[in-house]
């Protein structure tokens, strides 16, 4: 009897390697007891969040970005809004928008790159920062969504974690011109009213975790045990 063998399409490998991925997380926050914690939920929901926008980078060819809202001056999002884009195939200055709009856990925000710009508890952990895709000084404004698609230049500033047309992390360098992988640190907090120029404060050094990126796939789940004491 003949028979013929059929090779796994990209959207199939794709849907297998998502799946595998949040599988491998879940384990992890099983083994570091996230539990069904306010942090432990957020690391999960951020965790899909970066499978989903790895995926949609691969499947359209096109780079993808998963956009956090960074102006301080609106409490309900900085640092806690999420979304996901994909550069427009026609046009290079417009962005799609894939899915909908998504906030973290109520009371769990991302830590701003900068030390500046948040308010830390004296024993915060000395590398409980967030990393991102470019460089802290890098501005990307977007204007708000029309139909679907936002242009560059608009009023509305994010931070971004990205992916290339074929699914790798894109790293910035370092001074030396190391690639670094990009550290997405999440830690139980509030909005500090009092400082327009530290607007979030952290005051549990404990309630940290992470998710440290690797460029050509997977990650590491951390837990405040993985950040360096003061």
């Amino acid at each position: 009897m003949n028979s013929r063998l059929q090779g796994f399409t990209l959207m199939e490998l794709l849907v297998v390697l998502a799946v595998m991925g949040v599988m491998m997380g879940l384990i992890g926050f099983t083994l570091l007891g996230g539990g069904g914690n306010e942090l432990g939920a957020a690391q999960r929901e951020l965790l899909g969040m970066i499978q989903k926008a790895r995926s949609q980078a691969a499947l359209s060819g096109r780079e993808t970005r998963l956009l956090v809202w960074n102006d301080p001056e609106d409490e309900d999002k900085y640092h806690r809004y999420l979304e996901i884009v994909t550069r427009d195939a026609n046009e290079s200055d417009s962005w799609m928008v894939a899915g909908e709009e998504f906030f973290l856990t109520d009371g769990v925000y991302l830590v701003p790159s900068d030390e500046s710009l948040s308010l830390q508890s004296d024993d915060w952990r000395e590398d409980a920062f967030s990393i991102w895709s470019h460089e802290d000084a890098e501005e990307f404004k977007l204007e708000s969504a029309f139909k679907g698609v936002r242009k560059e230049g608009g009023s509305e500033d994010f931070i971004y974690l990205a992916f290339s047309g074929t699914g790798n992390l894109i790293c910035r360098e370092d001074s030396g011109g190391i690639l670094q992988p990009p550290k997405l640190v999440l830690a139980i907090g509030e909005p500090n009213p009092v400082d327009e120029n530290k607007a979030l404060r952290f005051n549990d050094a404990n309630a940290i975790a992470g998710i440290l990126m690797r460029r050509f796939g997977g990650f590491a789940v951390l837990d405040v045990n993985d950040f360096i004491r003061p």
